[in-house]
């Protein structure tokens, strides 16, 4: 449809994570960045957000006092602390999620594997310095939850960890999904890191992904095409999010719309209260169509 001028806006600054739900489905990204409509808290969330606390945190610990022959159990331990300091203090978020004691101890031990995870990853990498462990914690620290913006471009994200490597620069992002495996998706979002890191600096050498659940680090170069590709996929959603009216952000139906235990913040929004069945037999249609 062709926009009057009250209905253009000028597009907002688009994150990752915005490109990508556009990407997935138009009307969702309506309804939560045009319309801001509240979400439903999330598990995923707020042990994710847990996760990288403690992965952020753990460096600005001062273990210089501590004797190198107990570097690794104390660095250990503090990790563990630090876990459950920040599990219990997200008590009141767990609340919310109305999830029995049995499913949250599930979440609570698969989350404590992660970060015994990030542990061994953690001194693997300091052992790969060649540097004795306490000296290498103090001296090879990572950036940690950078912002990368350009305004040129309009997108704003944060990465997870950017690591000198000698003279090589790896933007690195943590994960806890299921499967250890660079998606499309995943490679999209390493490309407008690698994109914005080159506009404030250099094209970085690597971009990969730590998976916290399988305790694996995955990488791929960053090549001039990523970014490239990276700038095209930035503007076709500014391009796309300029409108205010919701016939200009069609729905994109597909599994992750509803599944057995749950849906989209937005199902009923689109769909009512359409069953599960109901919503299959119809996606079976689209399908055909």
């Amino acid at each position: 449809m062709e926009l009057t001028p009250t209905a253009k806006i000028r597009s907002r600054t688009q994150s990752p994570s915005s490109i990508l739900l556009y990407k997935q489905c138009p009307r969702k990204y309506y309804y939560r960045y045009i319309k801001k409509l509240p979400t439903s808290p999330s598990i995923h969330l707020v042990r994710g957000s847990i996760a990288h606390q403690v992965m952020e945190d753990i460096y600005a610990v001062n273990l210089n006092h501590i004797p190198e022959s107990q570097f690794l159990i104390t660095l250990k331990v503090i990790i563990q602390e630090m876990f459950k300091k920040e599990w219990d203090a997200a008590a009141e978020q767990f609340a919310e999620l109305n999830m029995s004691a049995e499913e949250l101890a599930q979440y609570r031990a698969e989350t404590q594997t992660m970060m015994h995870n990030f542990f061994h990853y953690l001194v693997d990498r300091l052992k790969l310095t060649g540097k004795p462990l306490k000296e290498a914690f103090a001296s090879e620290q990572p950036e940690r939850e950078v912002r990368l913006q350009s305004d040129h471009h309009g997108v704003m994200g944060y990465a997870d960890a950017i690591q000198q490597e000698g003279s090589k620069i790896l933007i690195l992002d943590y994960k806890t999904s299921k499967k250890a495996e660079i998606t499309d998706d995943y490679r999209l979002q390493l490309s407008i890191y690698g994109m914005l890191y080159e506009e404030l600096a250099k094209l970085p050498d690597d971009v990969g992904i730590f998976f916290l659940k399988h305790g694996r680090e995955l990488r791929i170069p960053m090549t001039p095409l990523m970014a490239s590709r990276a700038k095209e996929e930035v503007a076709a959603v500014h391009d796309g999010t300029r409108s205010r009216e919701i016939d200009d952000y069609p729905k994109k139906p597909s599994y992750l719309c509803k599944w057995s235990t749950g849906q989209c913040d937005f199902y009923n929004e689109c769909f009512g209260q359409k069953s599960l069945n109901d919503f299959r037999s119809e996606l079976v249609q689209i399908g055909k169509k």
